[in-house]
């Protein structure tokens, strides 16, 4: 197992990078579909597709998937550390982040809240504690409460379906 960088070099400790894999049990390939096999299997390893983190000691955590990186003015942005924050936030029973279309910067994040039943979210808070926990790059430029964050059966946000609600 490794953390790499874009060009496939290993990162420091505590750095965000792909999480490859390579050993006896990683599938030789996708059945019939040889240029998934390219992009996945390279020089021997399985690039996951996964965003990691391992610190001093070896533990390894999962921060996030490269293809929800929202790139905005190039600097790279993972929707789950802006939710892990707006988590925390009193009011708010769940949320999740997509990235949106921008003019001039790309991408920009895009945030959808759901309330705590019996709590009012003002925006303007929200943001301010938004700010006070992320890098101004990643402070979402869109809020928009919602009923319910769309998930598939196993849990995971189904971000395609938030992005529709954005175009919409």
């Amino acid at each position: 197992m490794r953390i790499v960088d874009a060009s496939a070099a290993d990162v420091p400790p505590g750095t965000e990078g792909e999480l490859i894999i390579r050993g006896p049990s990683v599938m030789p390939g996708y059945h019939n579909k040889p240029e998934e096999t390219r992009n996945a299997l390279r020089a021997g390893w399985y690039h996951t597709g996964d965003l990691a983190k391992c610190d001093e000691n070896g533990f390894v955590t999962i921060t996030g998937r490269l293809k929800e990186l929202i790139i905005r003015g190039g600097q790279n942005i993972a929707p789950a550390e802006i939710e892990e924050v707006v988590n925390g936030f009193a009011a708010v029973l769940d949320s999740a982040v997509v990235g949106i279309a921008h003019e001039h910067l790309g991408e920009v994040p895009a945030l959808f809240v759901v309330p705590r039943p019996q709590h009012a979210i003002e925006s303007e808070a929200l943001l301010a504690h938004c700010r006070k926990h992320l890098s101004a790059y990643k402070v979402p430029h869109v809020v928009r409460l919602i009923a319910e964050i769309p998930r598939t059966g196993s849990g995971k946000i189904i971000r395609y379906k938030l992005r529709e609600l954005i175009e919409a």
